[in-house]
């Protein structure tokens, strides 16, 4: 034989070999995978910085909305565990088929003015294996006891779903589900590093945002009288101050002090007690047949005690609700101080993470 086919036969030999050398490397790493069985993966649900002590534990001044990953990649038989990582509430929601996400608040219906809390956002839906056919998800997701603050889902077959937040309109994310036996692209501990370095910028985001948020202004209104401006909250719809800024303002009496909505999509309140007990934001009805009726309280839902304030009664702004949230109503708050005192305030959705505030109104 000559020598140029004997060369020729042994690389075609050599490569031969080679080809199945790797073929059988990708067999056993598919086999590995396979024998490895279902794995259970982790995601953050929201996140906070500025943490502090509060009357019910500690809160982040500044709320993130976003989950850490906001993308994960897993095989079917897996589960994902979603943890509750911040002191604002959360929902985890998988739409059904063609369906939009369900919104949060509606109306009660039967010729009622009330707004309810909408089961299908706030309450647990579908099982727990998803296989993309119907509505899932893990209602709200806060504080215990009242609230769980994780929600395990199985995933039965591969597709690619997205899920969101019902109670934040920017916050979503999307899980992808392999083939069967296909290897997995990142581990949870790079998951991990993912989801803290995006954690770190919006930390990094909202330091950088506080300036902006600080602006306020002062200016001239009637009779030598004074507007002085407060910030209500700051936020983009990913990052929220839940904090009047600024938190204590010294005025004299006769000014006004006008707060103004400064987040994309959190609502507030500014609601004084005047020494009272703080409304429920939610009445809980019990119902003979299924679960209670969720009822937003139309003293913290409505505005309430005039356009002055003289240190007495129940006063309040009503939900001042987010810049790009869609329903109606006013993004700012007016309020004349006819009387000299020192007085307190609250968001009565969010004094729970420290959103409160003081007006000292001098004698002029």
């Amino acid at each position: 034989m000559p020598k140029e086919k004997m060369r020729l036969s042994a690389t075609v030999k050599c490569a031969a070999i080679g080809f199945l050398i790797l073929c059988c490397i990708i067999f056993m790493v598919f086999l590995g995978a396979a024998k490895e069985g279902p794995k259970t993966w982790t995601v953050m649900a929201g996140g906070e910085a500025g943490i502090e002590p509060q009357e019910n534990g500690s809160a982040g001044a500044w709320q993130f909305m976003r989950f850490y990953p906001e993308n994960i990649t897993i095989n079917p038989g897996d589960t994902i565990v979603w943890k509750l990582n911040s002191a604002e509430p959360h929902t985890v929601t998988f739409p059904g088929p063609g369906e939009k996400p369900p919104q949060l608040i509606v109306p009660e219906g039967n010729g009622s003015q009330r707004l309810i809390f909408n089961p299908l956002a706030v309450m647990v839906q579908g099982g727990q294996v998803f296989n993309g056919t119907r509505l899932t998800g893990s209602g709200q997701m806060g504080q215990e006891p009242q609230f769980p603050k994780e929600y395990n889902l199985t995933f039965a077959g591969p597709g690619s779903f997205d899920y969101f937040c019902a109670f934040h309109i920017m916050m979503k994310g999307a899980v992808v589900v392999q083939p069967v036996g296909t290897p997995y692209p990142k581990t949870q501990q790079e998951i991990d590093l993912e989801a803290a370095e995006q954690l770190a910028k919006d930390k990094e985001a909202a330091l950088s945002a506080v300036p902006e948020a600080s602006n306020v202004t002062v200016r001239m209104g009637s009779n030598g009288t004074m507007v002085h401006e407060v910030n209500m909250g700051y936020g983009d719809g990913y990052i929220s101050w839940m904090r009047f800024i600024p938190t204590n303002l010294i005025i004299y009496a006769g000014d006004s002090v006008e707060w103004m909505q400064k987040d994309a999509d959190t609502p507030h309140t500014v609601t004084f007690v005047s020494g009272g007990e703080e409304p429920e934001m939610v009445l809980v009805e019990p119902q003979e047949f299924g679960p209670p009726k969720l009822v937003l309280n139309p003293l913290v839902l409505l505005p309430a005690g005039g356009n002055t304030y003289d240190g007495q009664g129940y006063c309040n702004s009503g939900f001042i609700w987010g810049t790009k949230d869609p329903l109606p109503g006013p993004r700012n708050y007016s309020l004349v101080f006819s009387k000299p005192g020192s007085y307190s305030y609250l968001c009565v959705l969010h004094d729970t993470m420290g959103m409160r505030g003081q007006i000292t109104v001098l004698r002029k």
